[in-house]
């Protein structure tokens, strides 16, 4: 397992945000993950997980404890013809191609979503009309309270949109069995191409940033759009700034700061609810020491 001390955190944000870590542990295996969270339980030194780093605004105040990254957890298994086992820190893109590949369809949504396998279960991502909820079967989760691992059903999970039964404070998703459908290698490969390059067209991929920013108010009321029609897309806070490709994606100029990020946030939610009476809430999740106030932009989640 990999260890570090005082770990810079935005090395591992796709928005390039984040302090340092008291300190960074990076598990290989769910055996190393469970003697981990042991460890650190027994010490009762605080700890927290992070995946990819494409859905957590990292403060950059920093982490005060142990950070447990789990990217290095990516095996991928086929026990049966249409089934996938995933690690939880296998990469959404790259298990996207790897389903096309093997001619499995239900995963072509997911190849422009830049997370990790955990991450997207827990928050049951979603793009494309589409969302894990329709491909998990079952989760194998590691209860950090008692050090056992259990088998979690979809009915367990209880998906809803972009949320589900998870708590990360204590759950910790270590594989997630998917149940896929056996089809065209050509076509389902056309389909995920055809997804991954709608969000290199429609996406400010050039810049750092933590994919879509606020969840969808109401199923016909797009966030984006409410945002792009309140003016948003000419807020700019320091070096964070809305896109101007999309309105829902927040970017990093270059050396924004959370405190920058923040407040931008706090000024689309209230655009939002002046111009069309309705509160965005952000998909975001956090992570670390904030001094400014976070608590009113997150109120409800």
């Amino acid at each position: 397992m990999e260890e570090t001390s005082n770990s810079p955190l935005w090395r591992f944000s796709t928005m390039k945000v984040g302090g340092e870590a008291t300190r960074l542990c990076q598990p290989g295996s769910a055996e190393e993950l469970i003697e981990l969270v042991e460890k650190l339980n027994n010490k009762q030194e605080p700890w927290y997980i992070l995946g990819g780093g494409s859905n957590t605004l990292i403060s950059s105040e920093g982490v005060d404890g142990t950070v447990i990254r789990m990217t290095q957890m990516t095996k991928l298994a086929t026990p049966e013809p249409d089934v996938l086992i995933a690690d939880a820190g296998a990469r959404l893109p790259h298990l996207a191609k790897y389903a096309a590949g093997l001619g499995l369809s239900g995963l072509e949504f997911a190849v422009g979503i830049p997370g990790t396998v955990g991450g997207a279960v827990v928050m049951n991502a979603g793009a494309h009309g589409s969302c894990m909820a329709n491909v998990v079967e079952s989760v194998e989760v590691l209860n950090s309270e008692s050090g056992k691992i259990s088998t979690w059903s979809k009915d367990d999970l209880k998906f809803v949109y972009r949320n589900s039964a998870i708590d990360p404070a204590k759950d910790i998703v270590i594989s997630a069995r998917l149940r896929l459908q056996p089809g065209s290698q050509e076509q389902i490969t056309a389909i995920t191409q055809h997804n991954e390059e709608y969000r290199w067209r429609t996406q400010p991929l050039g810049w750092p940033n933590l994919g879509s920013t606020f969840k969808n108010p109401l199923p016909e009321k797009s966030a984006g759009l409410l945002l792009d029609q309140s003016g948003a897309k000419q807020f700019k806070e320091g070096n964070a700034a809305v896109s101007a490709i999309h309105a829902n994606f927040v970017i990093n100029l270059g050396g924004a700061t959370t405190k920058e990020v923040v407040q931008l946030l706090k000024r689309m939610q209230e655009t939002v609810q002046e111009n069309h009476g309705l509160r965005l809430h952000p998909e975001w999740k956090t992570l670390g020491k904030f001094s400014e106030n976070i608590a009113e932009i997150w109120n409800g989640e």
